[in-house]
């Protein structure tokens, strides 16, 4: 057999061989995917942890604010004040 030939042939079974192993299981594919997934994941991970800081902001509020303790009672669970009377206004279309 020709040198050529064998160094060809040699070079055509590890060419074969590399993709076998890149292509046969699916492997780029995979990993594809798995990149996709970790970059949605690092997504999520950006979006909750700005919602932690504000909501370490608005317990910060709570903890030391009293306007902001007492307008958060009032508006958002409708509490009053002794002696006090919530007159409900109508609701107009739209809102």
């Amino acid at each position: 057999m020709d040198v050529t030939k064998t160094a060809k042939i040699l070079l055509i079974a590890f060419l074969a061989l590399v993709a076998y192993i890149a292509f046969g299981n699916g492997l780029f594919y995979k990993v594809w995917q798995e990149e996709e997934t970790l970059a949605e994941l690092e997504a999520q991970v950006k979006q909750l942890e700005a919602e932690t800081d504000s909501l370490r902001q608005v317990l910060k509020l709570l903890e030391s604010d009293i306007d902001f303790i007492e307008r958060v009672a009032r508006e958002d669970l409708g509490l009053v004040k002794p002696g006090e009377m919530v007159i409900p206004l109508p609701v107009e279309e739209g809102e």
